[in-house]
């Protein structure tokens, strides 16, 4: 799948982020990666002089708080994936008592193939347009898409934490 339709639209929201956990590499197979994983945290170390990074994780922390999962891949162990991203569908509320950001109707999906490679993990879109990227697992549950295989001029230490659902 396309980067930018699927993992920078699913990362727009999320600016800069860091990873402390480097407890090893895992040895991964296909079945690891098998199920639906959503985008549950950013981790990221905090910068005052760019208060939009707080803003964007605390509204991830909200809707996830709701349920309300802002992407999401499910992964078939035939091999094929499906991405859902409602990112583009953010509608923040200023009210007097503060911000209100309801969890997004919209979505934008998309379908394609993939194959994982020890921790290198090949996305094929519909129009058999590739890109490979790295993942890191943290423990069964966790899946970390690293911000440079997202975009490595804007996301350069990002990390976005997905969880297995």
């Amino acid at each position: 799948m396309k980067k930018t339709s699927l993992l920078i639209g699913m990362i727009t929201l999320l600016f800069s982020c860091s990873n402390d956990d480097n407890s090893g590499e895992n040895s991964t197979d296909d079945n690891d990666l098998v199920g639906t994983w959503a985008l549950t945290d950013a981790r990221f170390v905090e910068d005052p002089s760019d208060p939009t990074l707080n803003l964007a994780d605390e509204i991830l922390d909200a809707l996830v708080d709701e349920d309300c999962f802002l992407a999401s891949f499910t992964f078939n162990a035939d091999g094929t994936v499906m991405s859902s991203n409602s990112v583009n569908y953010i509608v923040p509320n200023a009210t007097p008592t503060g911000l209100s950001v309801d969890c997004p109707t919209q979505s934008d999906t998309e379908s394609g193939t993939w194959i994982l490679e020890g921790n290198e993990l090949t996305l094929t879109d519909e129009n058999q347009m590739s890109e490979t990227i790295t993942i890191q697992f943290e423990g069964n549950n966790t899946l970390i898409i690293s911000g440079e295989d997202i975009d490595e001029n804007n996301y350069a230490g990002a990390d976005a934490v997905f969880t297995r659902q």
